[in-house]
C-alpha cells in the first residue's frame, strides 16, 4: 500500500528543488505497523537546505507547485468518488487492473508533486518552522509591539480556507439545529442508548431522517486514514446524542466556523496593518498557511481514496482469493500481473505482513522478507534518539496558551476512552481518527513536530494550546502525570510525576 509515496518521496522532489537528492529510503513493517523509515541524515539535510533556498528565493515557484498539487488532489478525490459508484464485481480483470493504476498514479502526484513542502521542509530541525519564528519574533521586536509572538505566528499562519473537518463539523451543527426544532427527534436523541435512538429515526420527519442518513453517507470516511474503519451510523448519532444533553450553544459554534474565513482574514490584515509587515514577508506567511492547507486537503483526499480502494482491493483480493489484508500487501507494480495471472503465493503476503523491509532506490523498489530483510538491515547504521531526564520538554508552539491538566497518551483510537475532558493528550503524531480525544483536550503535546503536522493543524481549528516537535514527550511523560503546557514559549514542565 505504502510503495507509491515511497516512491513519489524519492522521485517528485525535482519538481520542486530541480533534482531529487535522497538517492534511497528504507520503511520497515511488521504487522500492521510501519515500524520506522529512515532516509540517509546527509541527504535529508540536503533537500531540506535546497527546499528552504527556492522557498525564499523563488516564492513564485513554490506558489504554482502548490496550485498543481491542490488540483491533483481535488483529482484523486473525484476520481475516487467516480470508482465509488462502479459496481466492480461486473468488471472484467483488466479494467481492474486499470483503475488501480490510475488511483495509484493519482496518489503518487496528489502526494508527491509538492513534497518538499508539504512534508521534508519540516521534518529534520523544523528548519521552515523556526525560520518563519524568528522572522516574526524580529518583526515584533522592531516595532516594540506587546502582542505574543505566538500568538501572531499562529494567526498570520493560519489558512483562511475551510477544511473538510470544519465543513463536516458545519452540516453536522445543522442538522442538530433540525433535532432540536422537531419535538419527536429532540425526545429521541436525548436517550442514552444509540440503538434505541436509531430504531427511532423511523418515527421522525422522512425529510430530518434523510439529512441524517446522506451525512453519515458523505462523511463516514473522515477516520479512515490508511486502514480503516471507516465511522459507522452509530457514531453520527452519539455525536448528537451527545452534544444535545450536553445544552452546547449550537449557534454560537456554528457562527464561529461559518465566519472563519472571514475573521482570520480580518485578523491576518490587521497584524500586517499594525507590525507594518512587508509584501516580501507576507508572501512568505502566506506560503506557510498554503503549505498548512495543503498538507490537510491532500491527505483528507488521499485518505478519503483509501476508503474507496478497500472496496477496490477487496474485489481484487476475492479473484485472487485472498483476504483483503493480504491483498493491502501487493505492491502497486504487482497488481496487474496477479489479476492478468488470477493468482498471486499468498505465503509472500503473509511474510510481508510478520517482516518486511521495502527498499526504495530511485525508481526501483524490492521488498525483503524474514531472515533477508533482517539481515539487510544490518548493513546500514540507523539512529537513535536519546532520552535523558528532564523536568521539562520544548518543542514548537502550534497554538498559544497555558494551561495544567492530566497526561493521557493517546497514540491510537482504541487509547481514546481514557481522555477526560480536560486532560492533555500526548502523542507520537495525531491523525483523523484521534479527533474525538482532541477536541476533548485542555492541551495537545506531540514527539512529531513543524506548524504543518496534523496536531498543529487541529489545535488551531479547535484553539486549543499546543505544543509539536518535543521529539521524546511520549517516551518521558506517562499516564496521569501532571503537567504545564506553555505554549506561548513552546515549553511543558512535568509538575508531579504519577
Amino acid at each position: 500500500m505504502s510503495t507509491p509515496a515511497i516512491y513519489d518521496a524519492l522521485n517528485f522532489p525535482e519538481k520542486t528543488v530541480g533534482k531529487n537528492i535522497i538517492k534511497e529510503l528504507i520503511c520497515v513493517q511488521e504487522g500492521l505497523d510501519n515500524t520506522g523509515s529512515y532516509i540517509k541524515v546527509n541527504e535529508l539535510r540536503d533537500l531540506v537546505k535546497a527546499t528552504m533556498k527556492v522557498i525564499i528565493d523563488n516564492p513564485a515557484k513554490i506558489e504554482d507547485i502548490h496550485r498543481k498539487t491542490e488540483k491533483c488532489s481535488t483529482d484523486f478525490f473525484n476520481y475516487a468518488k467516480s470508482v465509488f459508484k462502479k459496481d466492480l464485481a461486473k468488471l472484467p480483470n483488466r479494467e481492474l487492473a486499470k483503475i488501480h493504476k490510475k488511483m495509484s498514479d493519482l496518489f503518487k502526484f496528489s502526494h508527491g508533486y509538492a513534497i518538499p513542502t508539504t512534508w521534508f521542509v519540516d521534518s529534520d530541525g523544523e528548519d521552515l518552522s523556526n525560520y518563519l519564528i524568528g522572522k516574526v519574533k524580529k518583526i515584533i521586536k522592531k516595532q516594540k509591539s506587546k502582542l505574543s509572538f505566538a500568538e501572531v505566528f499562529s494567526v498570520i499562519t493560519t489558512p483562511v480556507k475551510m477544511s473538510f473537518a470544519m465543513k463536516e463539523e458545519i452540516e453536522s451543527l445543522k442538522i442538530l439545529q433540525d433535532i432540536k426544532k422537531d419535538q419527536l427527534a429532540k425526545k429521541i436523541f436525548f436517550q442514552t442508548d444509540v440503538k434505541k435512538i436509531e430504531a427511532g429515526l423511523d418515527k421522525i420527519n422522512k425529510s430530518l431522517k434523510k439529512k441524517i442518513i446522506s451525512h453519515y453517507k458523505k462523511w463516514r470516511w473522515t477516520p479512515f486514514t490508511y486502514w480503516g474503519p471507516a465511522y459507522d451510523l452509530d457514531f453520527y448519532l452519539e455525536v448528537w446524542s451527545g452534544l444535545l444533553r450536553q445544552k452546547i450553544d449550537i449557534e454560537s459554534r456554528l457562527n464561529k466556523l461559518l465566519n472563519f474565513s472571514q475573521k482570520t482574514k480580518e485578523e491576518k490584515a490587521g497584524l500586517i496593518k499594525n507590525l507594518k509587515i512587508s509584501k516580501e514577508d507576507v508572501r512568505l506567511f502566506e506560503i506557510a498557511a498554503e503549505i498548512i492547507h495543503l498538507k490537510a486537503y491532500r491527505k483528507d483526499c488521499l485518505f478519503y481514496a483509501m476508503f474507496v480502494q478497500e472496496g477496490l482491493m477487496k474485489e481484487i483480493g476475492r479473484r485472487l482469493n485472498l483476504s483483503l489484508k493480504q491483498t493491502w500487501y501487493l505492491a502497486d507494480w504487482e497488481v496487474a500481473g496477479a489479476l492478468a495471472d488470477n493468482y498471486f503465493p499468498a505465503d509472500i503476503l503473509n511474510q510481508r505482513f510478520k517482516f518486511s523491509v521495502y527498499y526504495q532506490k530511485g525508481k526501483i523498489g524490492v521488498i525483503y522478507t524474514g531472515a533477508k530483510a533482517k539481515n539487510f538491515l544490518k548493513k546500514f547504521n540507523f539512529e537513535k534518539e536519546k532520552i535523558i531526564k528532564t523536568d521539562h520538554l520544548t518543542g514548537t508552539s502550534a497554538c498559544p496558551g497555558k494551561v495544567s491538566g492530566v497526561v493521557k497518551l493517546v497514540d491510537l483510537p482504541e487509547e481514546m476512552g481514557k481522555m477526560n475532558q480536560g486532560d492533555i493528550m500526548v502523542a507520537h503524531t495525531t491523525f483523523p481518527s484521534l479527533v474525538p480525544a482532541m477536541k476533548k483536550a485542555s492541551a495537545i503535546i506531540t514527539d512529531d513536530g513543524g506548524i504543518t503536522c496534523h496536531a498543529a493543524i487541529v489545535a488551531r481549528e479547535l484553539k486549543t494550546p499546543c505544543v509539536v516537535g518535543t521529539k521524546i514527550a511520549t517516551q518521558v511523560l506517562k499516564d496521569g502525570d501532571e503537567v504545564e503546557v506553555d505554549a506561548e514559549r513552546g515549553i511543558v514542565k512535568i509538575l508531579k510525576k504519577k
